[in-house]
């Protein structure tokens, strides 16, 4: 009857202990990985707190002082002055530009959408001036989108040189 209950005699064999039990282990382990994570964060909000801080007084400390006295008007003289250095500078600014342009070839499309709209915007300016010759804030308008032509046909041509060197 023993060998009906038992076929393999496994009765006989001596008992074993069970393994310990891993779970302790591994809870301890991660409640340091929980402790670790959870001091990062706090070192990371104390940080951006600190960061906010000095922003903010370094804001609040550079801050310059409100004029409170009103601007010199310039003298007509001056601002003739002013007016006549203006329009020079935006003759010679015309001539650079029409002289670069020359040298560009094609444009990537990119670069050909500003070139336009920088173009269109000088021709609305000077629409303007001839209605009103002697605005400095127009000519001075001109002048720095004269700048912004010239600065983008320049950076063509630098890219132009560069796929030319690399060949």
């Amino acid at each position: 009857m023993q060998k009906e209950r038992d076929p393999l005699n496994l009765g006989s064999l001596p008992m074993v202990e069970p393994p310990s039990d891993g779970w302790p282990l591994i809870r301890a382990e991660l409640e340091q990985d929980r402790q670790r994570r959870r001091r990062l964060r706090y070192a990371g909000s104390v940080m951006a707190i600190a960061a906010t801080v000095v922003l903010a007084v370094g804001v609040f400390i550079h801050q310059p002082e409100p004029v409170t006295e009103p601007a010199a008007v310039p003298a007509p003289a001056q601002a003739q002055h002013t007016l006549d250095s203006l329009i020079s500078l935006s003759q010679q600014l015309e001539v650079r530009v029409r002289s670069i342009r020359e040298d560009v070839g094609g444009m990537p499309t990119d670069s050909l959408v500003y070139q336009v709209e920088l173009e269109d915007l000088i021709a609305q300016v000077d629409e303007e001036l001839s209605m009103n010759p002697e605005s400095l804030e127009l000519w001075s308008h001109r002048v720095n989108l004269l700048l912004d032509l010239s600065r983008l046909y320049e950076n063509q041509l630098r890219r132009d040189y560069q796929r030319m060197a690399s060949l």
